[in-house]
């Protein structure tokens, strides 16, 4: 695109969810079908060695359970591992009781594969709300030090301007890194990849983050391994007739290109290196007191 590659660190993210076992979850039946994570996560990890890039990887509790092998090379990789709660349920449907279970659950998951502490958490689906505030409560509980759940609905919930993505302090003890925000026309949107992203032109994308970027502001670029996959590994989903599968399958594939696109102009990393900054300035209390 003739743009000189940008200075600053941006996060690149991926839940590492399995399709099939989310579209299960939501529809609440039981799909007749393989599992196609572990082959789509090792698929992501050479597509990430070939860019060169170390990102976050937001992992379920149900993933690494059944593919250990595969947290483990994530973790030999040299990328970041999160949480992304056990059951890839939301607060909403768990309540809180259920949901401090979940995370805390997913959590010791994956800190008894990789050895080693697990502070930061996605919410599986987006799925701290408005109505659910109380999770973070819930999250600080369970050992968590730093969230990356907070889209504009949760931010006014929480007091702050829906349009101010800036990384704060709930408590001072859950350091809070919002998505990336697009404000247009009086609103503000998710504008961070995934589904939110998918059927806007890259050049406008590009545009924006070029716009932040110069500001010295970081972004932050999310999908799924089963949309960064090549060939579309797992479209076998839109047999299933559900809407949400539909909408998923048009772009398989897409990130892909996107993400090696993007990289030619951005630089990339983990979530909590693209915001070191914010998190060396602040004091993260540890619940457990280690």
């Amino acid at each position: 695109m003739g743009v000189e590659k940008s200075g600053v660190l941006n996060a690149l993210c991926f839940d590492v969810d399995d399709l099939v076992y989310s579209l299960r979850v939501v529809k609440g039946t039981g799909l007749a079908e393989r599992y196609w994570v572990e082959e789509e996560g090792f698929a992501l990890l050479e597509g990430l060695e070939e860019l060169g890039i170390r990102a976050t990887l937001f992992v379920p509790g149900y993933v690494a359970a059944r593919y250990p092998a595969l947290v483990r090379a994530m973790e030999k990789a040299g990328h970041e591992i999160a949480a992304h709660g056990f059951s890839h349920q939301t607060a909403e449907q768990l309540g809180p009781e259920g949901f401090w279970a979940d995370a805390a659950a997913g959590k010791r998951e994956l800190e008894r594969i990789i050895g080693r502490k697990v502070v930061l958490f996605k919410a599986p689906d987006w799925g701290i709300g408005p109505q659910t505030v109380w999770a973070y409560d819930q999250l600080i509980a369970a050992g968590f030090r730093i969230d990356h759940s907070a889209r504009p609905s949760l931010l006014k919930a929480l007091g702050r301007r829906p349009d101010d993505w800036t990384p704060f302090m709930y408590r001072g003890a859950l350091a809070v890194i919002p998505v990336t925000v697009l404000p247009f026309f009086g609103r503000a949107y998710p504008f961070h990849g995934g589904m939110y992203t998918a059927y806007v032109p890259l050049t406008w994308q590009v545009r924006y983050f070029l716009r932040l970027n110069r500001r010295g502001v970081p972004f932050n670029y999310f999908c799924h391994p089963y949309e960064f996959a090549p060939r579309g590994m797992n479209r076998r989903p839109w047999r299933y007739g559900s809407v949400r599968a539909f909408l998923y399958g048009l772009h398989f594939g897409k990130y892909r290109e996107y993400i090696q696109r993007l990289h030619h102009l951005f630089r990339f990393g983990p979530l909590t290196q693209a915001y070191a900054g914010f998190l060396r300035s602040v004091t993260l209390k540890d619940p457990s007191g280690e």
